[in-house]
């Protein structure tokens, strides 16, 4: 009987002991999508389980020891030095649809320059040298060309991104894409697309990515896949496509309601755990000094503050005019004619400073991180939107009333002062943002665990092929069902011919009929 009792203690401490090897693979330069994986890769490894992570933004905690990390901040680097002022401008400011077509073709370039990199790397040298397999392989979606490392280490892929993703990505596990229902994520839209304008806009974008997608981006990266990686190398549209499920950050009450097949798992809204950050003496004199109140203004890690050269008086005029304090996320540690209630910084702990009871408003780009976390800390927002979701996401703060949105070639001394004005002193901007971040959270399941449970869920079963659609194995003409519109076609045209050439026969026979009829009265006469 003893036997039997420690046979099952055993077992079960066999069972909650278990350690998964995890790959997490993330390589975009960008600490605001990386925040997002941290929170992931921390969840799993409080778990228990031994997570090797591919980052440009490491983060050693001494007190989750079962963290790898694999430092490729040299990205950032290699991003500099791939780009230029011209374009970064054209990649950061508000799209058009040519400026789209662009971002597109760097964005497609930009990943076969990192993949053909990445294995001169010295970091990736020491994974792949120490490592023949993984249990799973979490990717950076953004970039599923990337998915070749899971092909490399014999073990099932998982796609997740720190926002939404763009159709092609999606097509990977055959998610629908209706452009009015599920337009592109980068598109600069409004939350409904009211306009035959954005509707049009939607459809000729979701025709051009896709195209462009099959015809350019994957035969590109295929052939620096088969040249860096090896000719015995799949094509990479195939390893792609057999990736598990993908993670998104998105949220069904914030973002647009999407249909998404069993292997698209949302985990947007998870409960953000209080990060204690260094922060300066003087920004927190700064905070805890103020007595009108302190507007916090960042655009963000993507946006560089040179993209607002032509506009920097007019926010400072603005800024000065008011009796409020302010926190500038800048560039530079000084500012030329810095008003004296600025307080300007290169870095500032964003999410402490939007805890601060003494923040009344955030004047943001839009990001989603940002927003995330403004809503979180239960903050207004004046959003200055340029680039990918960002509409979407000022959008959707104006659509609750958590907010409004201030393109910034509207940009006067005025309109900033009335709408900063506006926000702090009407407290329903406030109450909107604390009340939606309730609506948010309010799931059967916490985003991050969420997360967790699906990672361990494709752990457990080696894959989840069972959950692939079969949208993904489908020819583009099956799936838009052209055979059967063609079938449909023929059985009307083939339907109009037989009525036609009936009627013409039987408008013939009445003819012969009625003259036959006509001759043998002439005759009688």
């Amino acid at each position: 009987m003893l036997v039997g009792k420690a046979a099952v203690v055993f077992l079960v401490l066999v069972k909650l002991t278990y350690s998964a090897k995890i790959l997490f693979f993330c390589p975009l330069p960008a600490i605001s999508h990386q925040k997002v994986y941290r929170s992931v890769i921390e969840e799993l490894a409080v778990k228990g389980h031994e997570i090797h992570v591919v980052t440009p933004n490491p983060v050693y905690n001494e007190s989750i020891p079962n963290i790898v990390n694999y430092n490729i901040s040299i990205m950032y680097d290699l991003v500099k030095q791939e780009s230029n002022a011209f374009m970064l401008r054209w990649f950061l400011n508000k799209p058009n649809f040519i400026s789209m077509i662009f971002r597109q073709v760097i964005l497609s370039l930009g990943a076969g320059v990192a993949l053909s990199e990445f294995p001169n790397f010295k970091e990736i040298q020491r994974l792949t040298s120490n490592h023949q397999t993984f249990d799973v392989c979490v990717i950076e979606w953004i970039f599923p060309g990337f998915a070749v490392y899971g092909y490399k280490f014999k073990c099932p892929m998982i796609g997740i991104s720190s926002v939404g993703l763009q159709i092609p990505m999606l097509d990977t596990v055959g998610n629908p894409s209706y452009p009015v229902i599920a337009p592109d994520l980068d598109l600069p839209l409004t939350r409904s697309l009211d306009s035959l304008y954005e509707r049009t806009w939607s459809l000729f974008w979701w025709v051009f990515t896709k195209l462009y997608s099959h015809y350019i981006t994957l035969p590109l990266l295929d052939a620096k896949i088969k040249k860096y990686y090896g000719n015995d190398v799949p094509y990479i549209g195939d390893i792609q496509n057999n990736v598990s499920l993908i993670l998104l950050n998105r949220n069904m009450i914030f973002h647009r309601n999407v249909p998404n097949v069993p292997a698209v798992i949302e985990f947007g809204g998870y409960k953000r755990t209080p990060i204690v950050e260094n922060i300066s003496p003087a920004l927190k004199s700064f905070l805890d000094d103020s007595k009108r109140g302190v507007v916090f203004f960042s655009l963000g890690s993507s946006v560089p503050a040179s993209l607002l050269q032509s506009h920097v008086t007019i926010i400072q005029e603005a800024f000065a005019s008011l009796p409020f304090e302010f926190i500038w996320k800048w560039d530079q540690e000084t500012m030329e004619n810095k008003p004296k209630n600025v307080f300007v910084s290169k870095w500032i702990p964003q999410l402490m400073v939007l805890n601060h009871p003494n923040v009344k408003l955030f004047i943001s780009q839009g990001g989603l991180q940002s927003t995330e976390e403004a809503i979180a800390a239960h903050k207004p927002i004046i959003g200055i939107p340029f680039h990918s979701d960002q509409t979407t996401n000022v959008d959707t703060c104006v659509h609750f009333g958590m907010g409004k949105m201030l393109d910034v070639k509207d940009l006067t001394v005025e309109t900033l002062r009335s709408y900063i004005l506006e926000v702090i002193n009407n407290i329903s901007y406030a109450e909107n943002a604390a009340k939606f971040d309730a609506l948010m959270k309010d799931q059967p399941q916490d985003g991050l665990e969420k997360a967790v449970w699906w990672i361990e869920y494709v752990i457990r079963h080696r894959g989840a092929k069972h959950l692939r659609s079969t949208a993904v194995d489908l020819p583009w003409w099956k799936y838009l069902m052209l055979d059967v519109f063609a079938l449909i076609l023929a059985i009307v045209l083939a339907t109009v011919f037989i009525f036609y050439f009936i009627l013409k026969f039987l408008f013939k026979f009445v003819s012969k009929l009625f003259k036959k009829k006509s001759t043998i009265k002439k005759k009688s006469e």
